[in-house]
């Protein structure tokens, strides 16, 4: 059975804590928006005046409206024209307006997504361990594209020699990892059983009950890293990815972790230098690749299978799910 996710579905755009008293620009899906707050509400609009194109991000809140920095056209939530300075008193204000987006806030993030007459009530994906969990949140960019960002997550081949010592161990020599990949609701997941633990410092410190792992990919482009131990999730990584441009991607990263008699900001000092390094490594080698393909536009890279989720993270971000078993075997 094949189905094909319909509708515009809900993204996460930035941390909600990002958005404060002054509007704030961003791109989403190749347009400019401005993000603002409207009494207790967040509000999208394309971030072009539609009088002159003059950026309405770099104007101002008035009341409830959004003002023009140019002429003070302004405009409310819905994108409807509330002011046109200049005006007599007497006569009729003209009734134009600026695109709208349905914009929301849940879970500590803001989110978007196109207004579709009779669109359905789609979820805003947040995690199983999101209120059970502590959590701490990194947003970052990285100039490459979104299926290549999202691929490299979910790639464990690559982290030996990425991410040696930290993930796993460059030197020593390789364990058998059985790997089964299956369909979820919205996307593609692929179970990890390795026959042996993890030779990483991130594994020692965390993961010495980790009895398996779990990677998998939604859509229009949730990311998400799980690390089970006998009692649950012991680490949880949901990275909301954004195609910003043609060739730059927003990342937003959630950090999970379970809770333990030390305390939350302890366990995020201990954990928070192993994630920042191992992002900062990710960027570069998508970076640095990006850069070196871009002199080569016609390159097709190679996809092997044991390139395990690369079809499924391209047929998640086009909504595309089948009824999906496949099992192999790796060497990690």
């Amino acid at each position: 059975m094949s189905i094909t996710l319909s509708g515009p579905p809900w993204t996460a755009v930035i941390a909600a804590k990002t958005l404060k008293r002054k509007p704030l620009s961003i791109h989403f899906q190749q347009q400019p928006v401005v993000l603002f707050r409207s009494d207790d509400r967040v509000a999208a609009l394309l971030d072009r005046c539609p009088h002159r194109g003059a950026q309405l991000s770099t104007g101002k809140i008035c009341g409830t409206s959004l003002q023009c920095p140019y002429h003070g056209w302004q405009f409310d939530i819905s994108g409807h024209q509330t002011g046109f300075p200049g005006v007599p008193a007497t006569g009729k204000c003209p009734a134009f307006s600026v695109k709208a987006f349905e914009a929301m806030e849940e879970g500590g993030l803001i989110w978007l997504r196109e207004q579709v007459p009779g669109a359905d009530s789609a979820k805003r994906f947040l995690p199983e361990v999101h209120h059970s969990h502590t959590c701490f949140t990194v947003t970052t960019s990285i100039n490459a594209k979104l299926v290549d960002v999202a691929e490299n997550f979910l790639d464990a081949l690559h982290t030996h020699l990425i991410h040696p010592g930290i993930v796993r161990s460059r030197n020593r020599q390789r364990h058998a990892c059985d790997v089964s990949v299956t369909q979820v609701e919205d996307g593609y997941q692929a179970l990890y059983v390795e026959t042996k633990q993890q030779s990483g410092l991130v594994s020692r410190l965390f993961g010495q009950h980790i009895r398996h792992s779990i990677g998998r990919i939604r859509h229009p482009g949730i990311v998400e890293i799980e690390y089970h131990s006998d009692n649950g999730i012991e680490l949880s990584v949901v990275i909301y990815l954004r195609q910003e441009t043609e060739q730059c991607c927003q990342l937003i990263v959630r950090n999970y972790f379970r809770r333990r008699m030390i305390p939350g900001w302890l366990q995020q000092a201990v954990l928070a230098p192993f994630l920042y390094l191992t992002l900062k490594q990710d960027k570069h080698i998508l970076e640095s690749s990006a850069l070196h393909l871009s002199r080569y536009p016609d390159f097709q890279p190679i996809i092997s299978r044991y390139d395990v989720m690369r079809p499924y993270i391209e047929k998640a971000l086009k909504g595309q799910i089948d009824d999906t078993y496949e099992r192999l075997q790796l060497m990690l």
